[in-house]
């Protein structure tokens, strides 16, 4: 059983509809969801002592548990890399996100990077590496960096060869991003949790080949077998939808439903493992 599955979404899922906490935790509180993982793109300004004080006190009155928060590494924000670039604000902004986590308590610390491509420098990343599992070493939580196509960590074969040597940094496995890769996703969570290596996941669905689709869990796959792997596993972890695709699609349903499909289809298919 999932009984300490914990389920919940990701606020850039509302993000069509706001970014401001004051109105998305009300949401997610009425759609069902009581777990929310963060999106952060400057940790030094968007976890200030001002701003976390802020969100504690909105999770609290609207009864969310912040479970996570992510990182996230745009080419917008880091032209020359991050991971990559030695003589950037990199590390010292990780330092600032695990500290703001750690004072929130929220123990799942979440990086994903579209800024290192896959040209990028491999050495100046490695020693990034290096020096941000020595950071992670003093965060009490799991610190998991998410692959995707076309990034310098480009699957989750070649991000668990390249964290094989570090004692505190995990793999979150988007299965979105694994669907698209066409991985095989129960196999690779038996194999990283066999290493000591699944730190988190996101849940989406896709074609292959299609990384940013970010469909409702259940469009195209059935997640009954992942499921069963998590149970057999007895992951106590984090399981944040990610449907920013999808939900930013113009054509589609719109966020809410959006939402809504994923929650239904992933508490339909835990009832029945």
């Amino acid at each position: 059983m999932l009984n300490k599955l914990q389920l919940g979404s990701a606020d850039w899922n509302l993000w069509p509809i706001s970014m401001d906490y004051e109105i998305t935790f009300p949401e997610f509180k009425k759609s069902g969801i009581d777990c929310v993982e963060l999106g952060i793109y400057v940790p030094s300004l968007e976890l200030n002592s001002e701003n976390c004080k802020h969100i504690s006190e909105l999770a609290e009155k609207n009864k969310i548990q912040i479970t996570a928060a992510l990182f996230s590494l745009t080419p917008e924000r880091w032209p020359n890399g991050a991971f990559s670039d030695r003589s950037s604000t990199f590390l010292a902004e990780c330092q600032l996100f695990l500290e703001a986590l750690e004072g929130l308590g929220i123990k799942y610390a979440n990086i994903w990077t579209g800024a290192d491509l896959p040209d990028s420098d491999l050495d100046e990343t490695m020693k990034s590496l290096e020096d941000l599992d020595r950071i992670a070493s003093k965060f009490s939580g799991k610190v998991s960096i998410e692959y995707k196509a076309d990034t310098i960590f480009p699957d989750g074969h070649i991000l668990a060869k390249l964290l094989s040597g570090f004692r505190h940094l995990k793999i979150l496995i988007d299965t979105g991003h694994a669907f698209a890769l066409e991985e095989d996703v129960v196999q690779l969570i038996k194999d990283l949790n066999s290493r000591n290596l699944l730190g988190a996941l996101h849940l989406g669905d896709a074609i292959a080949g299609d990384s940013d689709a970010d469909l409702p869990c259940g469009r195209v796959h059935d997640f009954s077998e992942i499921v069963r792997a998590l149970s057999a596993i007895n992951y106590a972890g984090t399981a944040n939808f990610d449907l920013y695709g999808a939900v930013v699609d113009e054509n589609g349903p719109g966020p809410l439903s959006i939402l809504s499909e994923s929650l239904n289809y992933m508490n339909s298919a835990m009832r029945d493992s």
